[in-house]
């Protein structure tokens, strides 16, 4: 028996021996696959969870800021119709003695709709409230207030300050209500005093009005005082413990929800916004894995088949170990390459999707968040010239003025900074271009000014063909006709130079002027964007032609310098590969 026992695990023994050597090179394969698959797949899950957990707090901090940027729009908007009121004599008169005849002609229903208010209240110099009424949103009229008016102004002993000329204005909660109240002294329609006591608007932000924010901003909002016992909030870190400014959360699988303090006007940050977004970021991060893991699979399935053959062809050919050793350092240094070709694939795309969602939200914000804005600034200042200057004294229409002035510079600044950032999404097509012909359309656009200033205009082109980007080209020798023509408007003999001459690897295009020139230790800061040498007020520009002219000569595989002496003039170099 016992005999037996012993024939049959040697048996045993031999037959899984048999196997095993049979299958070294399928166990060491599928060994190595299983070591690679435990030590690579949680460091790039871990890695990419941790990019989009960062990506998306950061994007809800920007939206946050966003916000907070509306409702401080709001407030001011609120507080610059008050001042309207606040220096009026008729309210003046009527913080004296109380006339009806005021509140008949002024304060009905449709003065709140027009100045999107729930109250108006008037104090006199005694901190009483002489007229106070609360208009409802919903029913759109005049009814009985939610809170206590005179307990609002103990509450905030501001609104009732008459020592501050310029007033008071922010974020108050009261009751459970949150709202934007403003705050000036009366005074007479040209400013002057004693005050005749405060008065006060307030705008409650209901859920209507967070509604319409909701719209504007385009994100589910929320705005609550830290005294409401809120069910659907979760627990958030109090303000004097939270190390940030805001805290995030994931709500599910296609929302995030950021939450910020608010201070009032007495700067207790007692009012918490909350901004629900949705989780792009999350969702092209779990696309990103899925491909990442499916890339990584191939590559370990790859490297497994490697290790197989690898292992076989040195058990099953001894005799040959020289020629073997030799297979197996090329295969090793095979194995290397593929490790280090599919890594640098993976961190380039990693690379180019951060790079351009990053560029789709500032083109996104740029579109949306400061052209609308601009537009309006730039609408109502034309209006308020066009309809009202005779209302306006000389002081006025030159602010109006430098209004509008300014809102054409962000505008000419928002255009080129759009033009900077979609430089390397244009497609480079190239064809053959006749440069005279070129030069010949570019000075066409400049001829009024030309023969305006008599500007000498010198051209000797040696090269007068190159295959290259037309539209690429044509914005580069633009822009440094505008710089030229721009930077020797103080000179009553300008002369600009036109070159192009060849070398042994290069085509150079040389463009010089007898302008203002400058100090050549700025010969390459002058190409980084929003870098200005000079007063905008002496030479307008945005700061960002010259650094367009640079990126879109990199993607050409070309070089751009310059040289410049002050008060002599300058010249801009294009080295453009044949």
């Amino acid at each position: 028996m016992y005999t037996f026992s012993v024939i049959g695990i040697i048996m045993v023994y031999s037959k899984i021996k048999e196997v095993l050597q049979k299958n070294t090179s399928a166990l060491i394969a599928a060994g190595l696959g299983i070591v690679v698959s435990l030590v690579i797949f949680p460091m790039v899950i871990i890695s990419i969870n941790q990019v989009v957990k960062n990506g998306e707090n950061r994007f809800t901090e920007l939206e946050l800021i966003r916000v907070k940027n509306l409702i401080q729009n709001e407030i001011d908007r609120t507080s610059l119709a008050l001042g309207d009121w606040s220096n009026w004599n008729d309210t003046y008169q009527f913080a004296k003695d109380q006339n009806q005849e005021y509140i008949e002609n002024n304060l009905f229903d449709e003065t709140y709709q027009n100045l999107d208010l729930n109250s108006i209240l008037i104090l006199n110099t005694s901190h009483q409230i002489v007229y106070g009424e609360y208009f409802d949103t919903e029913t759109q009229s005049i009814s009985e207030p939610p809170i206590d008016f005179s307990s609002l102004i103990i509450e905030y002993p501001e609104l009732a300050d008459m020592n501050r000329p310029e007033g008071y204005k922010g974020l108050a909660q009261y009751q459970g209500l949150v709202m934007i109240v403003a705050s000036n002294p009366i005074l007479t329609s040209i400013k002057e005093g004693p005050p005749q006591g405060n008065i006060v608007f307030i705008k409650v932000l209901d859920n209507q009005r967070i509604t319409n924010l909701s719209k504007i901003t385009l994100r589910n909002l929320g705005i609550y005082s830290t005294e409401t016992l809120l069910t659907d909030v979760p627990p958030i870190p109090v303000s004097s413990i939270l190390k940030d400014d805001v805290y995030v959360i994931p709500k599910n699988e296609a929302i995030i929800t950021g939450y910020a303090y608010l201070s009032d006007l007495k700067n207790k940050p007692i009012i918490l916004l909350q901004v629900d977004n949705p989780r792009d970021l999350f969702l092209q991060g779990r696309t990103t894995k899925t491909i990442v893991i499916a890339i990584l699979i191939a590559l370990i399935l790859f490297l497994s088949i490697i290790a197989y053959y690898y292992s076989l062809s040195i058990l099953n050919a001894r005799e040959h170990r020289k020629e073997e050793e030799t297979s197996a350092k090329m295969l090793e240094i095979t194995r290397r390459n593929a490790i280090e070709l599919e890594q640098r694939v993976i961190e380039r795309t990693r690379e180019l999707e951060i790079k351009n969602h990053d560029l789709e939200t500032f083109n996104y914000t740029v579109s949306h968040d400061l052209k609308s804005p601009l537009r309006g600034i730039s609408g109502y200042s034309t209006l308020l010239i066009n309809d009202h200057a005779q209302q306006l004294d000389t002081k006025g229409l030159d602010y109006l003025q430098k209004i509008t002035d300014s809102a054409q510079r962000m505008d000419l600044l928002i255009q080129d900074l759009l033009s900077y950032t979609k430089t390397n999404r244009n497609e480079i097509i190239k064809i053959d271009v006749d440069l005279n012909n070129l030069f010949d359309f570019l000075l066409l656009e400049y001829a009024e000014e030309i023969s305006k200033r008599k500007i000498l205009i010198i051209r000797n082109l040696e090269c007068d063909h190159l295959l290259i980007d037309r539209d690429g080209i044509t914005l580069v020798l633009r822009n440094l006709m505008d710089n030229a023509l721009k930077f020797t408007k103080a000179n009553p003999d300008p002369k600009i130079s036109i070159d192009c001459k060849m070398n042994e690897n290069n085509a150079v295009i040389s463009i010089s002027d007898n302008g203002v020139g400058f100090d050549p230790q700025f010969h390459e800061k002058i190409f980084d964007i929003f870098q200005r040498l000079h007063e905008p007020e002496d030479y307008p520009g945005t700061g960002i032609g010259l650094a367009l002219v640079k990126k879109t000569m990199e993607r050409f595989g070309g070089k751009v310098h310059a040289e410049s002496q002050i008060g002599v003039g300058s010249t801009f170099y294009l080295e453009i590969p044949l």
